[in-house]
């Protein structure tokens, strides 16, 4: 059984069917090549953007490649969907619940993720972020936001 996290494995057995180099699947997403280094070898979680990003350079859907990702790695049903499913994507068949692997290019294609610039696409964004804290401050990081979201919609009222 292959030891990468489910996201990690399918995009670097995707860039390798394409023949592609780290280097150059960092070029394609706009990204930096250590940060796909830590991707694909699993030392990292992508952010929404970076997801979407890598998902466009590979040629998949985003809410393909975003189901590679468990919500949560210590729930071990969630780390097992995002397993079968990204051997189920790489093994070239349909994955359930993604009838198209490739980005859709009209608009409105859309699938269960939100559009770029929602609000839940902005929400996840955020989680992204509070993600990059340890997890003993993330408590503390949280109730600081919320602290300067708070004071910001006071001092707008007045």
């Amino acid at each position: 059984m292959n030891s990468l996290p489910p996201f990690a494995r399918v995009i670097k057995e995707q860039r390798d069917r394409k023949g592609m180099s780290r280097s150059q699947l960092a070029e394609a997403a706009e990204l930096s090549y250590p940060y796909i280094s830590q991707l694909e070898t699993g030392l990292r979680k992508p952010s929404r953007n970076a997801a979407r990003a890598i998902a466009q350079a590979l040629d998949l859907s985003v809410e393909a490649l975003e189901r590679t990702i468990p919500g949560d790695v210590k729930d071990r049903s969630q780390v097992r969907e995002a397993q079968q499913f990204s051997e189920q994507l790489l093994s070239g068949g349909p994955p359930p619940g993604v009838s198209e692997l490739r980005v859709a290019s009209a608009p409105g294609g859309g699938g269960e993720h939100a559009a770029p610039g929602s609000r839940e696409d902005l929400i996840g964004d955020i989680l992204d972020l509070v993600e990059e804290f340890d997890p003993g401050e993330r408590l503390d990081v949280l109730a600081e936001v919320q602290k300067r979201a708070m004071q910001g919609m006071l001092d707008a009222r007045r």
